[in-house]
């Protein structure tokens, strides 16, 4: 078997020495991937596309820079060819008939094809692969700014859109689109003449059957960034399947769902971990492995399954969604971790953990942690409560967190990474403490003090700090963090990050933004936090009425 496999590479390799293939065992799709030329950045988009692929565990993904050599052979082993080739200005095809012939023959012969974006802007002369592509850049086409924009589906018996919502992505948006053929047209967005658009619907995604195969035509994913939207994904797995089995398998997304329901409340318990479930869809989820040492809330969602957190997202794989960390202890770093063996320098250990439920869906956590070198005493002890409302009728809930600090070393030294104008200062410095990491999903996300204010809140005091943001379809979320009026330095400065070119949301009430705090041995130190999750506008009445019954606890 091994033999016949290795005989297999090297065939194909003499076929085409251009052509990578990767054969993967089971029932998944494979898929072949036309890269190599684009008037967009093909360099970041193919490999964003893989990873898509490849992270669905539905299709084997193989690429090729080479799409001009294709012939039957090298196509024989695949069922979907996704295209993110284009050769524009250059219009006119300069594939071989052998392409073209096999290209047709694979796509009528039962197979499918998928355009991204600009992939159908190629090959005009070729009316056949125009009308596959659906959509491409004409005389008249044009486009504003990468934007938000809400995408609306038009059809719904389609296996592609079946149940799924309306949702909000931020891409290029393409105005008279030149349509080739007439393609089923499964969703539109509205492009406003403020952003150079026609204030008309603009079709942006498109189907159609060949023979006995299918195309698929997306033109959202301009660039890498854009196709980190949950949306885009979705959409083009779903389309990409039905091309190449004319079936959708595929369970809709939560957070794209049309199905309403009503609220039906559940606990999950597992081994280190409680779960709150609405419908079966996880509220909050309290993960306490000692083996991980730091405990963490992921998801944190609203009532509706709204996902506000993100866990350990690449760029920072130490951020645990809702959790805790000192950055430095003693001239020891606790806060970042190794990213190959997800250890810090110093220890955060989790000694035990108690928790009791209630009947009407609330819940409390008590914790003790430990803080020490790899080698060494024990330097610090933390007793942790944290105790979660149940879901009010609005849907709202709150987390009452309380951390006291006890030195068990002679001197105990909290320190943080410095701040500019200091030695060794950064821009990014005066992080540690309660922090919350946001899902990347949200879009339009903004930080709102207790003033009501937003802009530049980075180093700024203030009582409460909102995050509000959108979620996929387009609803209005918020998480809040209020800082008790005991705490050292209230009311403490916040580290705000909202930058949406990362992205990269977080946010925390700093503790020790200013300057490191030495505590003696037996002494303590006590921190309150409420976080409030919440769904609609912010109403700051509001806030400020929970913030006075918070700050009497």
């Amino acid at each position: 078997m091994r033999r016949k496999q290795i005989s297999f590479l090297i065939i194909c390799l003499l076929v085409n020495s251009y052509f990578s293939i990767t054969l993967l065992a089971g029932n998944k799709i494979n898929l072949l991937l036309l890269s190599g030329k684009n008037n967009h950045d093909w360099q970041k988009t193919t490999p964003k596309l893989q990873t898509i692929f490849n992270q669905s565990n539905l299709f084997a993904v193989s690429v090729t820079e080479r799409p001009d050599t294709l012939s039957e052979l090298s196509l024989k082993h695949f069922q979907l060819i996704v295209s993110n080739w284009n050769a524009w200005p250059e219009k006119n095809c300069t594939w071989t008939e052998t392409t073209k012939s096999a290209i047709m023959n694979f796509v009528n012969n039962g197979k499918g094809i998928v355009f991204v974006h600009a992939s159908g802007s190629a090959n005009y002369d070729w009316p056949e692969y125009q009308k596959m592509g659906a959509a491409s850049w004409g005389d008249s086409t044009k486009h504003g700014k990468v934007d938000a924009f809400q995408v609306k589906f038009t059809q719904f018996d389609c296996p592609v859109t079946k149940d799924l919502s309306d949702f909000w992505t931020t891409d290029e948006l393409w105005v008279n689109s030149r349509i080739s053929g007439s393609p089923m047209v499964l969703a539109k967005a509205f492009a406003p003449v403020s952003n150079n658009g026609s204030d008309e619907l603009e079709p942006i995604m498109f189907c159609g059957k060949f023979g006995n195969g299918r195309s698929f035509s997306l033109l959202l994913g301009h660039n890498a960034q854009t196709m980190n939207n949950f949306g885009f994904q979705t959409l083009l797995l779903r389309g990409s399947e039905w091309a190449a089995t004319g079936k959708v398998s595929q369970k809709v997304p939560d957070e794209l769902s049309v199905n309403i329901l009503s609220r039906k409340l559940a606990w999950q318990k597992g081994k280190n971990s409680v779960a709150l479930l609405n419908n079966g869809k996880i509220v909050w989820q309290h993960h306490f492995n000692k083996a991980e040492g730091k405990p963490y809330f992921h998801p944190l969602s609203t009532i509706g399954g709204s996902v506000l957190t993100g866990l350990r997202p690449k760029d920072h794989p130490w951020h645990r969604a809702i959790w805790f960390s000192w950055k430095y202890i003693n001239g020891l770093n606790y806060w970042e971790e190794d990213r190959e063996t997800g250890k810090s320098e110093g220890i955060t250990e989790l000694k035990s953990v108690k928790y009791k439920l209630t009947k009407q869906f609330g819940a409390e956590f008590n914790m003790e942690l430990t803080y020490h070198p790899p080698t060494g005493k024990e330097l610090l002890k933390e007793e942790r409560s944290v105790r979660l409302s149940a879901p009010a009728k609005d849907g709202s809930y709150f987390m009452d967190w309380k951390s006291t600090f006890t030195a068990l070393a002679d001197e105990v030294v909290l320190d943080r990474t410095p701040l500019p104008g200091e030695p060794h200062g950064q821009s990014w410095g005066g992080y540690a403490g309660f922090s919350a990491r946001l899902n990347n999903q949200l879009w339009d996300v903004k930080a709102v003090n207790d003033s009501g204010l937003t802009g530049q809140l980075h180093g700024k005091v203030s009582r409460w700090m909102t995050y509000e943001a959108k979620n996929l379809k387009g609803q209005t979320v918020a998480l809040t963090i209020f800082d008790h009026p005991s705490n050292i330095n209230y009311p403490n400065k916040w580290f705000i990050s909202n930058d949406p070119r990362t992205p990269f949301y977080y946010f925390s009430p700093a503790v020790i933004f200013d300057s490191r705090l030495v505590l003696k041995k037996g002494e303590k130190l006590q921190l309150k936090y409420r976080l409030l999750v919440g769904s609609g506008e912010i109403d700051q009445t509001k806030l400020n009425s929970n913030w006075n019954q918070f700050k009497t606890k």
